[in-house]
């Protein structure tokens, strides 16, 4: 079994159960709050579900016709 990763607060990371980029908020209670960038509703998930963002890959500029990111291979 790996190490879990702990990001620091307001890191942006990804949800691997649901492919979302959070805002990590906080550990509570066995499980991690995380926001959508730029805030919105928060969102739990499992701390083993949590990863960093790959430079490159998961922090490509936002498409100005607002079109979802792509997702990473």
């Amino acid at each position: 079994m790996g190490t879990i990763y702990t990001p620091k607060q307001n890191e942006q990371v990804r949800d691997q159960r649901t492919g979302e980029i959070g805002e990590y908020m906080c550990t509570y209670a066995g499980s991690v709050h995380l926001r959508p960038p730029g805030g919105g509703c928060e969102w739990t998930t499992a701390p083993d579900r949590v990863e960093p963002l790959k430079p490159g890959v998961d922090l490509e500029p936002a498409d100005p016709n607002g079109a979802p990111p792509r997702p990473a291979l």
